[in-house]
Formats: C-alpha cells, sequence, structure tokens
C-alpha cells in the first residue's frame, strides 16, 4: 500500500461508507502502487474480501457513484481482447475549478464589464455587459440576444427507441449471482474478466440464462477426470461457441391427448402383455374419452 493511499483511505469519512464498499476500498489501496497504478483483477477482490461476484460489483458501483474511484476499462489495441481493469482512486482524481459567481469559468476577478452598445450592423451585443468570450456552455459560440449561441440545429434523423419489452424482462435478471453459478460449475476456469464479458455477451444477444447454465453443468460432468489440457478454459468455452454443443436436447413431453390415444390403441388390440400394466383407473380414462367402450376392457382382460 503506498503511502498516499493510506493516508486517504485514513482521512475518509467512515460513514460515506458501507462495510463491503470499505474492504474493497481496502484491497484497492493496498494494491496501489504509486508508479504503475492499481490494477487487481475481480477474482483477487473476491478472494481478499470474501465476496461474491454481484457483492463486489455493488461496492464498485457504490464506490465510482460517490466519486472514491474511476474504473478505466481498456482492450488490448494489437488483440482487442480486455486488459485489466486500471482503477483510478480518489486522491489521484484532478479536482476541477469551481466555477464564480460571475463568469462561471472557474476564475475568480478575471472579467471585466463592457458597457458598448450593441453593433449598428447586426444590432447583437452582449447583453450580459461581459466580453464576447466563448461561452463555457457552448465552447467556441457566443451568447445572443436570445440567449443561445450560432448552432444549427439539425432534424431528428433516426426515430428515439423506446423501451422494449423484451428488456423490460430482464430488468429483474440478477447478473451477478447467475455468473456465480456459471464460475463454480466450470471445469476449468481461468480469466474472471474474460468469461463474464463471454457470458454477458451470450446475455445479451438473447440467449438463455438456463441453457447457458445448463450446458456448463453437463459439460464439467463429461470431462471430469480429463487432463487439464483436454478441457476448455471458461472464456474460451463461451467465446468460441463450444457451450452450444452441450446443451441438453429436451425431449416434449407428449399431451395428455396422445397418451389416452396410445393406451386406447393397446386396449384395442387387446395384447396381454401389455394390457397387465394398465390400472383400473387408467382405462377408466380412456372410456370417460370415449376411446374404448367397457366391453374392449373386458376383452382385454381389464375388469372396469
Amino acid at each position: 500500500m503506498s503511502h498516499k493511499a493510506t493516508h486517504w483511505l485514513a482521512d475518509l469519512d467512515p460513514t460515506r461508507l458501507n462495510n463491503a464498499e470499505f474492504r474493497i476500498l481496502f484491497v484497492l489501496c493496498d494494491c496501489h502502487n504509486p508508479s504503475q497504478g492499481c490494477f487487481p483483477k475481480q477474482e483477487y477482490l473476491m478472494t481478499k474480501t470474501g465476496r461474491g461476484s454481484s457483492s463486489v460489483n455493488a461496492a464498485l458501483n457504490g464506490l465510482e457513484e460517490k466519486g472514491l474511484i474511476r474504473r478505466d476499462r481498456r482492450k488490448s489495441a494489437k488483440t482487442g481482447r480486455r486488459e485489466a481493469t486500471h482503477y483510478i482512486l480518489g486522491f489521484e482524481m484532478e479536482r476541477p475549478q469551481k466555477p464564480t459567481p460571475n463568469s462561471g469559468d472557474g476564475k475568480r476577478k478575471t472579467k471585466v464589464e463592457q458597457t458598448a452598445s450593441p453593433t449598428p450592423n447586426s444590432g447583437d451585443g452582449s447583453i450580459s455587459g461581459f466580453q464576447a468570450d466563448p461561452s463555457p456552455v457552448f465552447g467556441p459560440f457566443h451568447l445572443l440576444k436570445t440567449g443561445v449561441g450560432h448552432i444549427k440545429e439539425e432534424p431528428v434523423k433516426e426515430p428515439v427507441k423506446e423501451p422494449c419489452a423484451a428488456d423490460a424482462a430482464h430488468q429483474d435478471f440478477d447478473f451477478g449471482s447467475f455468473f456465480d453459478r456459471v464460475w463454480r460449475a466450470s471445469p476449468r476456469p481461468d480469466s474472471w474478466p474474460e468469461t463474464e464479458a463471454a457470458v454477458q455477451a451470450l446475455i445479451e444477444a438473447g440467449e438463455r440464462p438456463e441453457d447457458i447454465i445448463a450446458a456448463t453443468e453437463a459439460y464439467g460432468a463429461r470431462v471430469a477426470g480429463y487432463d487439464a489440457q483436454r478441457v476448455h478454459y471458461s472464456q474460451n468455452f463461451f467465446a468460441q461457441g463450444a457451450w452450444k454443443r452441450h446443451v441438453p436436447k429436451v425431449t416434449p413431453k407428449p399431451s395428455q391427448d396422445a397418451v389416452l390415444q396410445a393406451r386406447a390403441q393397446n386396449i384395442r388390440e387387446g395384447k396381454p402383455f401389455v394390457c397387465r400394466s394398465i390400472t383400473i383407473h387408467a382405462a377408466g380414462e380412456c372410456i370417460t374419452a370415449g376411446l374404448v367402450s367397457i366391453d374392449d376392457c373386458h376383452a382385454a382382460g381389464i375388469r372396469v
């Protein structure tokens, strides 16, 4: 842990943090290197705090919302793969200047009001009395009498996307708890961030969570006892689509009508070795459905 991180953490108001946030922030400070930064993997944060993925993510989100950390998620320029997240701690962030009541540009007592009248050609002058410096809101544009800049308004080219009913159905989905199950079921877990990203991409693409977990468990059972070299890394298992081959095939359950039709046919054929397994109640269902008669049942040896 660096001295700056130590002193910064010690000076924080403890009432700002809940227990999980403090433990996560402590580990981040412990990982901080003054010259290289802070790059712990999420698996490390989970191991050091004894908390699951959803709890760690909730704590990190809380710390970021409170301005105590900032996460810089990066990808390799060569491979395009995700690299370790860079955690920027609060004391490393640049603190913006506070705007002054007069100008709002962060500098005090530097603005001088002008009293010149609007120009005779256009009639546009600075109604505030300040010099026509760029507006802090509109960047290089100067404010006119209307309070807006020389911005050409373009019509909206694409319709605003309305919330999708399918998206609403996933709002209550607890991805953190789901991914915890996937990670524990993976026979060769390797990179937590890459595996999490691959599974998240599958969910966003519309794949069913129950299929993903079922495929992971089925694959784990299949390769149990295999040499590790023959088992997919967890991130490759999902990113390369291998999981699809292990989704259990579900045999559709026959309808009640199909069951009764098949049973009635057996009764009508009167095969003794088949009819012996048909109970009086089962035969009664066929009679009620009008598929066989009482005489058919008696002929088959079923006393109804």
